[in-house]
């Protein structure tokens, strides 16, 4: 494979960025191009257009892309390409070399089966993707198998019927997290999935995570720190498999040999999150009010907000949260929202009058008495000194 004139590798990056897996997917690419300078990306986060109008000119010698639609009159330029998550006939790259890169899901889903098991129980279920993709396949096989290897009965799989419009789907998930025997562990092939089988849970009236924990894949933040309750979820290698993805379409491109087989790239863990925590009686009601203020603290949520959250009584949580956390409910609501004002001095120009309505603090007055109560220091003090 002959290298191009021009000097420097051309490459196109054809990924979907309203998922993380596309944003951290480019930014793994951008990573080793920035080492390598002889490599040129542009990268088009615009998902299933068959035309780039805007490059002009420019055309690229090498393809990174997690669609089956390539490039249509741009593809005779392409002499080796990437392609995530896909499978099947590949549009307008026949004759060129092809790599194909996936996440390991056999690793996603002994991940769940062995934190599920962990936490000692003893019934599980999986809840697939709309379609069966080979990835949500794969997922829920190794899941089973090892929920199987550990001596309990394989999990119960839902799967909807393609026929069915979203109400029959709902009404059908419904059925069965009703049917399945409890406590249980229930994996689902991606987050999407995981929230609704949570909201869903929550329409049956079934504990999550006391009756059923719950567990996704991918981590899409704005997803799992909004469901209620928060979502456990595994977090793929994105940014890993970008930069692997990069580097053998830099030696196909070099005319190096690349083997031909599918590659993978692997899991970066478990982010827990109360779906999928071990938390019983008076850890779990002080955890769903620590989890609320968390992601509503500085937002203005009072006491009676997080008392609504936690779903007891005001003196009952009262009494167990300074018992476990040492600090009343107003105190801890006070630190989330001091923690953000220092963090905005910190790392932002925000003018500091501006500072106390973005931490939940509306009197001015109130919020410098309290800032320099905790912390000895004016805002502006401490914005000079955090700075030095």
């Amino acid at each position: 494979m002959k290298k191009a004139k021009r000097g420097k590798w051309r490459v196109l990056v054809r990924l979907h960025m309203r998922y993380k897996a596309g944003r951290m997917i480019s930014v793994g690419v951008l990573r080793y191009a920035a080492t390598h300078p002889y490599i040129e990306v542009h990268i088009d986060g615009g998902g299933r257009r068959d035309e780039i109008g805007e490059l002009g000119a420019w055309v690229p010698d090498g393809l990174i892309s997690d669609t089956y639609t390539a490039l249509s009159k741009r593809s005779d330029s392409v002499r080796a390409a990437v392609l995530f998550h896909s499978s099947g006939p590949i549009a307008n790259l026949a004759g060129r070399q092809c790599i194909r890169m996936r996440g390991d899901n056999a690793v996603a889903g002994r991940m769940a089966a062995i934190h599920f098991l962990r936490h000692n129980l003893r019934h599980f279920g999986y809840v697939g993707a709309l379609q069966d993709y080979d990835w949500s396949l794969a997922r829920g096989a190794a899941f089973a198998e090892e929920v199987v290897k550990a001596g309990f009965a394989a999990p119960s799989v839902f799967r909807v019927d393609k026929k069915s419009d979203l109400a029959q789907a709902k009404e059908a998930l419904l059925r069965w997290l009703l049917a399945l025997p409890k406590p249980c562990g229930i994996f689902a092939a991606n987050d999407w999935r995981a929230m609704a089988v949570l909201g869903t849970c929550r329409e049956a009236g079934i504990d999550v995570p006391e009756v059923a924990q719950v567990i996704g894949v991918d981590n899409e933040e704005y997803i799992c720190e909004q469901t209620v309750p928060t979502l456990t979820s595994i977090e793929p290698d994105f940014e890993g498999g970008g930069y692997e993805a990069m580097r053998i379409l830099d030696a196909m491109l070099s005319g190096r040999r690349v083997a031909s087989e599918p590659q993978t790239y692997g899991m970066r863990g478990i982010v827990e999150r109360l779906s999928a925590l071990d938390f019983k009686g008076t850890a779990r009601i002080v955890n769903l009010a620590l989890d609320f203020i968390r992601l509503h603290g500085a937002s203005g949520a009072t006491a009676a907000d997080v008392v609504k959250a936690a779903g007891c009584s005001s003196s009952l949580l009262e009494r167990y949260f300074r018992k476990t956390v040492g600090r009343t409910i107003v105190q801890e609501l006070q630190r989330v929202r001091l923690e953000k004002a220092c963090d905005l001095l910190r790392h932002s120009e925000t003018p500091i009058g501006e500072i106390g309505p973005l931490c939940g603090y509306e009197d001015e007055t109130y919020f410098k008495i309290i800032f320099r109560r905790a912390y000895g220091k004016s805002m502006r003090d401490y914005r000079r000194d955090a700075r030095q």
